[in-house]
């Protein structure tokens, strides 16, 4: 993720402009807008701070998103689906065979939110918040096609995996947000993976 730099220094560093292809100019606000709500927050960020980090000109935003909602989906989309391909690449690399297996992706999912800092708060938490998040990428089924593969490997009990998923989220939610509130990763991600234990595992 985007590194935290003082809002004040981010807001004084602008790209050069230069001619894109439309493509390449939508993801190059959407980097910059992952940027700016990382340093900034949402409450803080304003359009023309990303139009600048970008290099682009304040008009421009309005050609790729209709309003600053559409954009803060738009990065909500792109920070998805990118966790979601990490996700996958990694259970293609090592499959879920192992007890082991499950609880590496839990602790990836509580530092992934953790690391997100304040763009957690600003893309699942602000002013979109009740917008749905399109299934394939929601970390409620990411949870449900862990879960689903592990019973079939036999390392987790057999569960109703529409009712387990979001149970399994919100701990894992949790987790994530003691730690962001008050540290000691460690202890909490142990006791969290405890209580996954001697719920799941077979």
């Amino acid at each position: 993720m985007p590194s935290a730099t003082p809002g004040n220094k981010k807001r004084g560093r602008r790209r050069p402009r230069r001619r894109l292809a439309p493509e390449a100019r939508r993801s190059e606000l959407l980097e910059a807008a992952l940027e700016v709500l990382a340093t900034d927050g949402a409450q803080q960020a304003r359009v023309e701070d990303v139009t600048r980090a970008a290099g682009a000109a304040k008009c421009t935003f309005y050609v790729y998103f209709a309003s600053w909602d559409y954009l803060i989906i738009a990065v909500r989309e792109h920070v998805l689906t990118t966790y979601a391909a990490a996700v996958r690449a990694r259970i293609e690399a090592v499959p879920l065979g192992t007890w082991s297996a499950i609880e590496r992706e839990c602790v990836h999912a509580v530092d992934f939110i953790v690391e997100l800092g304040e763009l957690h708060q600003a893309i699942f938490h602000g002013s979109t918040e009740e917008v749905p998040i399109p299934p394939a990428n929601s970390a409620v089924t990411l949870v449900a096609q862990l879960l689903e593969a592990s019973i079939a490997a036999g390392v987790c009990r057999p569960v109703a995996t529409d009712l387990a998923a979001p149970l399994v989220f919100s701990v894992m939610h949790e987790t994530a947000d003691g730690i962001t509130r008050s540290g000691g990763r460690e202890a909490k991600i142990e006791t969290m993976l405890d209580l996954l234990r001697s719920w799941l595992r077979a």
